[in-house]
């Protein structure tokens, strides 16, 4: 048995789902989250004559477009902070390269202002001697 599938989108309104069904001119509604994809799938195999079983809805359910929209910008906001962090990371790991060609990493260290144990990782280097 072939199986016809539908795109729905579901919204809150007050205390509400409300699902619009692609292809379908009515708006079916939902009190729970947990019913909306059944309700669709009712409402569409009603209207195709069709059975239940035979009705595929694949639901899209979104926040309020306020929540939405400020989502996106926290969504954006840490890209950009795992950007600048992994760009600080790089540039410290430069830093440190370069200061280890001439000093130790206890004299790298003070110079910083970091532990030596701190140079060590930014240097990719395992040694117990700050000396070294």
């Amino acid at each position: 048995m072939a199986t016809e599938k539908f795109a729905a989108e579901a919204t809150k309104e007050g205390k509400w789902w409300a699902i619009e069904i692609e292809g379908i001119e009515q708006v079916a509604r939902a009190h729970k989250l947990s019913d909306i994809e059944v309700i669709a799938q009712s409402l569409v195999a009603s209207i195709r004559n069709l059975s239940p079983e035979e009705v595929d809805v694949t639901v899209a359910v979104h926040p309020p477009a306020e929540a939405k929209s400020r989502w996106e910008a926290a969504k954006a906001d840490l890209e950009a902070a795992k950007e600048l962090s992994e760009r600080g990371a790089a540039g410290a790991r430069a830093v440190v390269s370069e200061l280890r060609r001439e000093y130790t990493l206890k004299e790298v260290a003070r110079m910083l202002g970091i532990t030596f144990q701190r140079v060590q990782q930014l240097a990719g280097r395992k040694t117990h001697d700050p000396n070294a």
